[in-house]
């Protein structure tokens, strides 16, 4: 009886050695930043283009434009929402670096509008004709709410954002 050497039969694993499966995923959200970013530019531009030219001095533009711009905001949310998501997911520190802080510029941008917003609604309701009242109710509710909501989402981005940064954010 001969003994012969001992084998150790290895299995090769296709997916491991597939190339798409490797780069894909990197190449996805590579491509979901560059969405982002295009989507976070119209909105930034849409939104910039309510404030020109200035006029803090009048209160019905304060409270127009600010109107406008939290109900143009969603744009410029999900850009800037989804450029982040591709940083954290590709591990581009740099970019988380800027999305924290364009995060904080903007909950810190939204808390002052808002509480521009507010010192012209008395202002505002008194100089609407009765009929007129109610239409200006729903665009106070409205941006207070959508306000409130995005100065949030932002809050919780940028805290996200210095919290990855930290290496003290928990991937569920």
């Amino acid at each position: 009886m001969t003994a012969s050497a001992r084998q150790i039969l290895v299995r090769k694993d296709a997916k491991a050695l597939d190339p798409i499966s490797i780069s894909a995923p990197k190449s996805g959200w590579r491509l979901f930043g560059w969405f982002g970013l295009l989507l976070g530019i119209v909105g930034a531009f849409d939104v910039a283009l309510q404030w020109y030219p200035l006029a803090f001095s009048s209160a019905e533009w304060e409270f127009g434009t600010i109107s406008v711009s939290i109900a143009s905001l969603p744009l410029l949310t999900i850009g800037a929402v989804v450029l982040l998501a591709s940083f954290m997911a590709r591990a581009v520190r740099s970019g988380v670096i800027v999305m924290s802080v364009v995060f904080t510029v903007l909950t810190l941008a939204l808390a002052f509008g808002l509480m521009l917003f507010l010192t012209d609604v008395p202002l505002a309701l008194r100089a609407v004709p009765a009929a007129a009242a109610i239409t200006l109710k729903k665009s106070i509710v409205r941006t207070l709410v959508m306000g409130s909501c995005f100065g949030s989402a932002y809050l919780i981005a940028a805290v996200s954002s210095f919290r990855y940064l930290s290496r003290r954010f928990v991937d569920v």
